[in-house]
C-alpha cells in the first residue's frame, strides 16, 4: 500500500512539471517563449559573459527609442507568454500543411527550390541532368558533418527549423501561402541548407534538445541561426527548449555578437516575406 501511494505521487510531481502529448503526437506545454523584440543599444560583448545575464550587462543603459543609433535585438533574451503551445486542431502534414518544392512562376528558369539551393550552396558550377533542370553533381561543404560532397544524390535539403517545429510553434495559425513561402524560403543563405542526407536524416524534426551537429565548429553558429529564424517568422519555442538553447550557447562559449540581429536586417527579412507571399498563388 505504501509503495503504491509512493508511486502515484512521483507520477503526479513528474506530470506537473514535464510536458504532455496529445493525441495528434505533438508536446504541448502551458506555456512558451519567443525571441523578445526589443529594441536595444549596441555594445561590445566578450564571450566570457554567461547569456543569462548577457542582457543585463550588455544593453542595461538602453536610452530612449528614438536616441538608440544602432538597433540590434539579443537573440538570447526571450518574452514569456502563459499560453498554450503545440495545441493544434489537426496532426501535422508535410504536404497538405506546407507543400513541396515549387518552380517560382516568376523566374524563367526550370530550377525548383531544391535546385536552387544546390546551386547557391556549391563551391563550383554544378553539372544537371540531360533534363537541365535537375542538379547532379557540384561541391558542397556540409555544415554539420565538416566533410565535401559532389553528387546531389548524397544532399539533401534542411528546412533549418524543420517544417513540424515551425507548425506546432506557431505556423499552424498561418494560411497556407504562409506556410508555403516557408517551405521554400530564399531570403536568407541559412534558413534552407544542403547538408549531407543521412545527417539531415539524424536532425529529423528535433530541436536543440534533441540534435545538435557533430561538427563542434559549427554548433554556436547553428544555435544563432535557429534563434534567427525564431525571430524573423516569430515561432514559439518550449521552456526546455528556450533552457537547453541557453546552455549550449554557455557551455559551447559561444562569442555573443553572433547572438545579436540588427532591427535592419530583421526588418529586410520580413519586408523579403511580405513582398513574396503570392510566391505559392
Amino acid at each position: 500500500m505504501k509503495i503504491s501511494f509512493l508511486m502515484m505521487l512521483l507520477l503526479v510531481v513528474s506530470v506537473g512539471n514535464a510536458a504532455t502529448t496529445d493525441t495528434l503526437g505533438n508536446p504541448r506545454f502551458d506555456d512558451f517563449y519567443t525571441v523578445k523584440e526589443q529594441v536595444v543599444k549596441s555594445h561590445d560583448t566578450t564571450n566570457s559573459i554567461n547569456p543569462v545575464d548577457m542582457a543585463h550587462s550588455m544593453w542595461s543603459d538602453v536610452e530612449s527609442f528614438y536616441e538608440i543609433s544602432a538597433k540590434i535585438y539579443s537573440l538570447v533574451e526571450f518574452d514569456y507568454h502563459k499560453e498554450k503551445y503545440g495545441d493544434v486542431t489537426e496532426p501535422y502534414n508535410r504536404q497538405k500543411h506546407f507543400g513541396g518544392w515549387l518552380n517560382d512562376h516568376r523566374d524563367d528558369n526550370c530550377y525548383n527550390t531544391r535546385a536552387k539551393v544546390l546551386i547557391r550552396d556549391s563551391s563550383v558550377p554544378v553539372s544537371f541532368r540531360s533534363n537541365g533542370c535537375t542538379v547532379s553533381s557540384g561541391k558542397w561543404a556540409d555544415p554539420y558533418g565538416a566533410r565535401d560532397y559532389t553528387s546531389a544524390a548524397d544532399i539533401q535539403i534542411d528546412h533549418f527549423v524543420p517544417l513540424k517545429n515551425a507548425y506546432i510553434s506557431g505556423a499552424y495559425k498561418w494560411n497556407r501561402e504562409k506556410r508555403c513561402l516557408y517551405g521554400n524560403f530564399l531570403g536568407n543563405d541559412f534558413h534552407l541548407l544542403a547538408v549531407y542526407g543521412k545527417e539531415n536524416s539524424s536532425k529529423s524534426d528535433k530541436t536543440p534538445e534533441g540534435y545538435m551537429p557533430p561538427n563542434r565548429a559549427y554548433q554556436c553558429q547553428y544555435l544563432a541561426q535557429w534563434l534567427k529564424i525564431k525571430l524573423i517568422w516569430s515561432l514559439g519555442l518550449t521552456p526546455p527548449e528556450k533552457d537547453t538553447v541557453v546552455e549550449l550557447v554557455r557551455d559551447n562559449h559561444c562569442d555573443l555578437n553572433q547572438f545579436a540581429f540588427s532591427a535592419q536586417e530583421l526588418a529586410q527579412q520580413r519586408r523579403f516575406i511580405a513582398d513574396n507571399m503570392n510566391l505559392c498563388q
